[in-house]
């Protein structure tokens, strides 16, 4: 089923504003947004998964169900056509985190998570190649502060597809800021996940009001 916008704010003059673009399919790149252990299952006794059940069992269905299923198809697909993957992690760098941002300390305090540590790594199911790119940021959004932009532009990218967690955080961050370099952005809807189904959903509007695209898995492969 198709993802589509005006169902979800049908007042919103869609036609008018909305950015249009067909994906490049000799131009196009994969970014995977923070797709790491940590990121993708809350945990029963986790200060979420302890005050809000309902919130851990949707996300962890989600992920489990919808996301990474997506994310494995995806991925194959760009590699079975050569086109670019690119891999963000998030978290801090050293075992202090002193170099994170104040907001982005306090989230993760003391540090639990760092470069280096299992739980930093992306998932088994979609781990990385030695040729895929692999950037580690201290932001959200994953061509702030980072090498993304220059990699992607020496690679001759030109449209780039987002997937991942959160989709209301580091996923609209990264779409927001690509679409503002001049990439051609679409976020894959059904492969990326947050907290609340009205959050994703919410975020996935900010982005196709003015910015980019939004799709399906199955239609975003139909494009390519």
């Amino acid at each position: 089923m198709s993802w589509n916008a005006a169902e979800l704010d049908p007042q919103y003059p869609f036609d008018l504003f909305a950015v249009k673009f067909d994906l490049d399919k000799a131009h196009t790149a994969l970014v995977v947004i923070d797709m790491q252990v940590d990121y993708l299952k809350i945990e029963e006794n986790s200060p979420i998964g302890e005050k809000y059940p309902d919130i851990r069992n949707y996300f962890n269905t989600r992920v489990d169900e919808i996301v990474m299923p997506n994310a494995v198809n995806l991925i194959r697909n760009f590699r079975e056509r050569n086109l670019k993957i690119a891999y963000t992690r998030n978290g801090c760098m050293t075992s202090l985190g002193d170099e994170m941002s104040a907001r982005l300390r306090a989230l993760n305090n003391p540090p639990k998570l760092w470069r280096g540590t299992p739980r930093y790594e992306i998932a088994e199911a979609i781990r990385p190649r030695s040729e895929d790119l692999v950037i580690d940021k201290l932001t959200s959004g994953g061509f702030t502060s980072s090498q993304l932009d220059h990699a992607l532009r020496n690679y001759g990218v030109t449209d780039v597809v987002i997937v991942g967690v959160f989709t209301d955080m580091c996923v609209l961050g990264s779409a927001r800021v690509a679409a503002e370099l001049g990439y051609n952005t679409m976020i894959c809807a059904d492969c990326s996940a947050t907290m609340t189904q009205r959050a994703h959903d919410e975020a996935l509007l900010v982005h196709a009001r003015r910015f980019g695209r939004v799709a399906t898995t199955d239609d975003l492969l139909k494009e390519l």
